[in-house]
């Protein structure tokens, strides 16, 4: 297989929480972090609005109570006629300032934010999860290019890459030497253990490479050919290499096996490379390994080809995504996004503290959690605010449940970073709900009302002024 470096210009997606995501907060490098101090400085931007909203309410309480006398009256006399009876109530508490707004602005408000922030993170994580397939795809690609054994690039004296043509490594000089004897280190590692070099060619990836249309090579001869090489060569990868310069796959016939077991066992090599960009910059949050994946047990950090490509999209797009390296530019695209993900994310793939069960659902029950208390303290508010009849008591109660449940399958179903979004975003609002009670609590002295006051917003009571009540 021959491989093209990336050069790949991920276009990052635009928009507003897009930007303060990747840009206006990317001085913090955990991308979890990031987002839980995001939402933190958002709440506390927003929280004069949840203070208004604590303060209606509050207020539409006292001006329930003050007219629980009245409503009564009204009960009695419209007891018969629902409608009339609830646009009398309603018409009343109007003219004495209850205001029926304050509870459903603040909901609008973070639905609104919820829907746009959801659609954000969406297109982020996917960004995010191409482009550090990109990141592995071009470490992995430059380890194999520093084996010198490409078969289409290997030149006379190392290789060369782009359309600089830059020589990126040479048996001649110090760092060249140093590569090869890093190669011989492990090779040598690699041949003085048969039962671990079985294993390296026993992985689906390797495989599929083994058994390659043109040449095809089963794992009891790529070890012969192998122990061929280490007999040959004085286990001595320069060595091979200098003896085979310039040779291109089906210019040697009876070294074709060889040539083509230790093509491949370079592309395992650079396997290490791609691991360890993924380790420095694994995206991790606590216990869940990808934040870009879903905090489930059923899901692995690193997706399978079909799954990485129905999440990331359009990033596989040549059109939107392209190239800068190579005339052929579409050919190296093609390459880079389809046959060449299993190979580059092999070895990540098999560690398991890295990639199997992301996480454990403790984010989804969170959401859950907090969902259930939220619902249980607004309704509660809302019933002692007397902004509920019967009807609106039976409609929170369904929502008490669905919004959990509603909830619960957006965590299950959308990426960490989401999930954390919602968890921290319910946090720090219950947080603020407490503060501003307390503070709403000390002003509470300003919401006391006397009769006359309601009463001169609204129709005076006929058995008031008979009874003198209205009298100075």
């Amino acid at each position: 297989m021959a491989f093209l470096m990336s050069a790949i210009d991920v276009v990052a997606p635009s928009g507003v929480w897009q930007w303060f995501i990747l840009n206006v907060f990317g001085f913090i490098g955990n991308y979890g972090w990031r987002i839980v101090v995001l939402v933190i400085f958002l709440k506390l931007i927003l929280s004069p609005l949840d203070f208004y909203q604590r303060y209606k309410m509050r207020k539409n309480q006292r001006i329930t109570e003050a007219l629980k006398p009245q409503m009564d009256k009204l009960e009695k006399q419209y007891g018969a006629d629902k409608q009339m009876l609830q646009r009398k109530q309603m018409e009343l508490q109007r003219s004495s300032g209850f205001s029926y707004m304050s509870a459903c602005l603040p909901l609008i408000i973070t639905l609104v934010l919820f829907i746009t922030f959801f659609t954000a993170l969406r297109s982020v994580s996917s960004y995010m999860e191409f482009k550090q397939y990109v990141e592995m795809y071009d470490a992995y690609v430059t380890a194999y290019d520093e084996t010198g054994f490409d078969y289409e690039k290997r030149a006379t004296d190392g290789f060369v890459i782009g359309e600089d043509a830059v020589t990126v490594i040479s048996q001649t000089d110090e760092e060249g030497k140093a590569a090869y004897e890093k190669i011989d280190e492990w090779l040598s590692e690699l041949l003085g253990d048969e039962e671990l070099l079985r294993s390296t060619f026993s992985s689906e990836e390797i495989k599929r490479l083994l058994d390659d249309d043109k040449v095809k090579v089963d794992i009891d001869t790529a070890v012969k050919e192998l122990k061929r090489f280490n007999v040959e060569y004085d286990g001595s990868y320069l060595k091979y290499i200098e003896a085979n310069k310039g040779i291109k796959r089906g210019d040697d016939p009876d070294n074709d096996d060889l040539h083509f077991t230790m093509s491949i066992l370079m592309q395992v090599m650079a396997q290490d490379a791609s691991y360890d960009v993924y380790v420095q910059n694994k995206p991790s949050f606590i216990w869940i390994k990808s934040i870009w994946i879903a905090d489930v047990p059923w899901s692995n950090a690193v997706p399978t080809y079909s799954a990485f490509k129905s999440t990331v999209g359009s990033y596989l797009d040549f059109n939107k995504n392209p190239g800068k390296v190579y005339e052929d530019k579409q050919k190296m695209f093609e390459d880079m996004a389809s046959d060449s993900y299993d190979i580059v994310t092999a070895k990540v793939r098999k560690d398991n503290s890295l990639n199997k069960n992301n996480g454990y659902l403790i984010m989804v029950i969170a959401v859950v959690g907090l969902s259930l208390l939220s619902q249980f303290i607004s309704t509660r508010q809302q019933k002692n605010a007397g902004q509920m009849n019967g009807q609106g008591m039976g409609m929170m109660k369904v929502m008490m449940w669905m919004m959990p449940i509603m909830l619960g399958v957006f965590a299950i179903t959308s990426s960490s970073a989401f999930t954390l979004y919602m968890v921290t975003n319910s946090i720090m609002t219950l947080l603020i709900n407490l503060v501003t009670t307390l503070i709403v609590n000390l002003m509470d002295g300003g919401f006391k009302m006397r009769d006359t006051e309601v009463v001169k917003y609204g129709r005076q009571d006929p058995n008031d002024k008979i009874n003198g009540k209205n009298k100075k």
